[in-house]
């Protein structure tokens, strides 16, 4: 038998199926991106001008309200599916509006839900919307009205980014009303679940005094450790621009209240002179001198550290001082190694200071303990400048002060480790200077001997050089 050639056919393969598949697939992908492209071309221009008056005409005219409503709602869902949110907002606004002229306050906040919820809603649809309604905040009938409102405009930008900062201000709006109320710890806490320092979109004023008003809250409702975390999201960097001065003003007053309330009184001398230096006190004589002595109060309170005593120098340095003349005879007075005597510095200074706040209120007798144990403790580092060993009895007669009291703001100031002391009780004998080793003392002779005997042979080398040069030079 002969056998006839045959062409050979290949069978389809996996890979021929699955290109195929992928053609008609992106075949399919541009017909619909055609399609939707079509439909985001259309012009819905002339149906939003011939539908929006018409229908509001029905609505506020004629009294067909929900007739007037269903035909926006289907404009709307027609501009909706095309994907023109700008079409799609403008009739989002109409029906806002309709019902806010027909004061169906109720139907407003259905419908601004309704049009929240709807299948694919644009996002700046809900922008425009949301900031519609809150122009109507304050021409609501009634309270319970206006907290109806506000409540609805909180659930419809739950968890929605692009509507946080409308959020933000509905919040902070509500927090007021209940402050008004006397719920400032409900404000507090309504405030505090909104953390505007991530908001982008807020402008940097805006949040600044968001943040200074979630702090004041926090101070009014006694909560004065979170009100100090979150004061530290606020830097003094952030006040370096002229136009935040108001607010930096405020947020040093925020941050007197929390330091007041824990005594902490170099922060407060600082706090102050951060005010003080703002450019708009500066050109206050009345606040930078009311500033200016707040300062010297406070720094004269603080604990003697390296801190305090380079505050003191540089604010006896600053010649505004000047025109205070008691605030720098009471610098002066810590700032010199001398002895002041307590019961003429009361008696001196009572009326000055006790017109200042320090010493006003239910601490004005924790402040003049305080100041009068600031003088004890400099009393006692003047005496251990110019003495090695005291007696005790000594001792208490310069610090006018009882053997006891003397030996305990001794011992305070050796426990804080401002200062080296040890007593002999036996002898009654205060030692200021600890005993030197004997090496320590050799090696300390030595370095010095070393240290001379360089200087003389530094001397010797340049008189010899000004011999030799003296010598050319004849």
């Amino acid at each position: 038998k002969s056998v006839g050639w045959r062409r050979a056919v290949r069978p389809a393969m996996p890979e021929d199926t699955e290109m195929k598949d992928k053609e008609e697939e992106v075949v399919g992908k541009k017909g619909l991106s055609e399609i939707a492209s079509n439909k985001k071309k259309e012009d819905f221009g002339p149906l939003l001008e011939a539908s929006l008056p018409q229908n509001r005409d029905l609505a506020l005219k004629q009294g067909k309200k929900d007739e007037a409503l269903e035909n926006l709602l289907g404009v709307e869902k027609t501009t909706r599916l095309a994907q023109d949110a700008h079409a799609t907002g403008k009739v989002a606004v109409c029906i806002v509006q309709i019902l806010k002229e027909l004061g169906d306050w109720e139907g407003l906040n259905s419908h601004m839900v309704l049009l929240s919820k709807r299948r694919q809603q644009l996002k700046q649809v809900l922008v425009d919307m949301v900031q519609e309604a809150m122009t109507y905040l304050d021409l609501t009938p009634s309270h319970d009205a206006k907290m109806e409102l506000i409540n609805t405009l909180r659930a419809v930008t739950e968890g929605k980014i692009h509507v946080e900062l409308e959020r933000a201000r509905l919040t902070r709006t509500l927090a007021e009303i209940r402050e008004k109320e006397g719920k400032v710890a409900e404000a507090a806490e309504l405030m505090h679940e909104v953390q505007v320092e991530t908001y982008g979109s807020m402008e940097k004023e805006e949040k600044v005094d968001y943040i200074l008003e979630q702090v004041r809250l926090c101070l009014d409702k006694g909560d004065y450790v979170r009100g100090t975390i979150v004061s530290k999201k606020i830097t003094a960097k952030t006040f370096e621009k002229d136009a935040l001065q108001p607010l930096k003003l405020r947020y040093y007053k925020l941050m007197n209240r929390i330091y007041g309330a824990e005594d902490q009184y170099l922060n407060l001398a600082q706090s102050f002179h951060n005010m003080y230096q703002t450019p708009i006190v500066q050109e206050d004589p009345a606040q930078w001198m009311a500033l200016l002595k707040s300062v010297a109060i406070y720094l004269v309170l603080a604990p003697h550290d390296n801190h305090q005593h380079d505050f003191l120098v540089r604010l006896c340095d600053d010649k505004k001082v000047d025109d205070l003349k008691p605030m720098k005879v009471l610098l002066n007075y810590f700032k010199t190694l001398e002895i002041i005597r307590w019961s003429a510095l009361k008696e001196l200074y009572h009326g000055e200071l006790s017109q200042h706040e320090a010493f006003q209120g239910d601490k004005q007798g924790q402040r003049w303990e305080d100041m009068k144990k600031r003088v004890i403790q400099h009393n006692i580092r003047v005496v251990s400048t110019y003495y090695t060993d005291i007696r005790m009895e000594r001792l208490a007669q310069l610090l006018e002060l009882s053997a006891d009291e003397c030996e305990k703001h001794v011992c305070d100031m050796v426990v804080d480790k401002s200062l080296w002391c040890r007593i002999d009780r036996l002898e009654d004998v205060a030692t200021f200077v600890p005993a030197k080793d004997p090496n320590d003392t050799l090696n300390a002779w030595s370095n010095d001997i070393s240290e001379l005997l360089g200087k003389v042979e530094r001397m010797c080398h340049l008189i010899h050089k000004e011999n030799m040069v003296c010598g050319n030079a004849k």
